[in-house]
């Protein structure tokens, strides 16, 4: 009986912890997205700058440098990579600069979906007609 008793004890145990991880995985999906979206958006600006991720000093990071970069004014042009920066390519490693700014948003809720990354990656109008749809408004 007591060796029953532990059994089921025991199953009953794993089948709560099970469903406890269950709830704790539907419920943080979301966030680990976003995260997975900031982290995304650090490897394209660590890919555009040629810079590593914790570029800066100790009060600052390569998506915290990116976007003041931009909010100085400064040209995307001077903030890519050197190595590879090739004249018929600006236009690209430009629209993947500002996407990984986009990407490392501090808001986590400003940050675009993985879908609309990609879709923004394969089909460079995808932006162009956002904008144009955005300054009808």
């Amino acid at each position: 009986m007591i060796c029953n008793s532990r059994k089921f004890d025991q199953k009953l145990e794993k089948q709560v912890l099970a469903e406890v991880q269950t709830l704790k995985y539907a419920h943080t999906t979301k966030v680990n997205e976003k995260t997975d979206i900031y982290s995304f958006g650090v490897i394209l600006l660590e890919l555009t700058t040629g810079r590593e991720a914790n570029y800066g000093d100790e009060h600052t990071y390569l998506s915290k440098w990116a976007w003041q970069y931009l909010q100085d004014g400064n040209p995307i042009v001077d903030a890519l990579d050197q190595e590879i920066k090739e004249v018929c390519y600006l236009d690209e490693m430009s629209r993947v600069f500002k996407l990984g700014i986009r990407c490392t948003s501090t808001p986590p809720a400003a940050r675009p979906s993985m879908k609309s990354v990609l879709e923004i990656l394969v089909n460079p109008s995808v932006i162009s007609q956002a904008k144009t749809a955005a300054s009808k408004f």
